[in-house]
């Protein structure tokens, strides 16, 4: 059994080994940065929505000198590239399962994970709702479902006009301050996340690569890793690996 297995999470820890095994392997990595990026909803519509809205109510895991911190969600904004075809997108804090599980299986004493989408006038909605809502609102799903619903008209419009990308990139740093980057872009998000979940599926159907047992996709080893990056590689005009 491998859990939270999608493109992120999911291929986005596999990213995040590939890198740690390019700066050495386990331990190497002092620090590492998630960045994902969607244009608009990504054509996932509510879902995507109202599942923001509930991470704007959720604590931050973020790995600081080794240990587990939590923090506010969708703060220290940064700027990142990820690619040609996608350029520079501003992203903010969000909580993310990649941070603790690739911190413990990689063995990685910094690590934090950002989100960000286009445009930058839902990214400043976002920030008015988490300062202006009371967290017992904010998690309330059905709610924010209907509030996401109620929305739909605008989000239609404005994904037509930006389309669905999904793009990630993962930043490792050695300890001599070595640094990996890694990217990829999809043109769209549910196409990817459903080829991705797919990949992980394959993996356990058709090989011996995952021991038996329950996993998280950063604990899984070189060929298992190798196979589903290749399957998830299918269609991204963006693989820098």
């Amino acid at each position: 059994c491998i859990v939270s297995c999608g493109i992120w999470p999911g291929v986005s820890a596999l990213m995040a080994a590939e890198a740690v095994n390019k700066l050495g392997g386990k331990g190497a990595c002092e620090r590492l940065e998630f960045s994902f990026f969607t244009a608009g909803t990504g054509g996932a519509g509510p879902t995507i929505v109202s599942a923001t809205f509930l991470l704007l109510a959720t604590k931050v895991a973020t790995y600081v000198d080794g240990k587990l911190i939590e923090e506010a969600p969708w703060l220290d904004r940064q700027v990142r590239d990820f690619g040609h075809g996608v350029g520079e997108h501003e992203c903010f804090t969000l909580d993310n399962p990649d941070v603790p599980t690739a911190a413990e299986a990689l063995d990685i004493g910094n690590c934090v994970s950002r989100f960000g989408t286009y445009p930058s006038f839902w990214n400043g909605l976002f920030g008015a709702l988490k300062a202006l809502l009371p967290v017992s609102l904010l998690m309330d799903r059905a709610k924010m479902q209907g509030l996401a619903i109620f929305s739909m008209p605008i989000i239609r419009m404005v994904d037509a006009l930006v389309g669905g990308t999904n793009a990630m990139r993962v930043d490792a740093w050695s300890k001599d301050g070595t640094k990996v980057t890694l990217r990829c872009a999809h043109s769209d998000l549910e196409d990817c996340v459903g080829q991705a979940t797919a990949a992980f599926g394959l993996e356990l159907m058709q090989g011996a690569s995952v021991p038996a047992g329950v996993h998280f996709p950063a604990e899984l080893g070189d060929d298992a890793r190798a196979n589903i990056l290749r399957v998830a590689r299918e269609n991204a005009f963006v693989w820098e690996m």
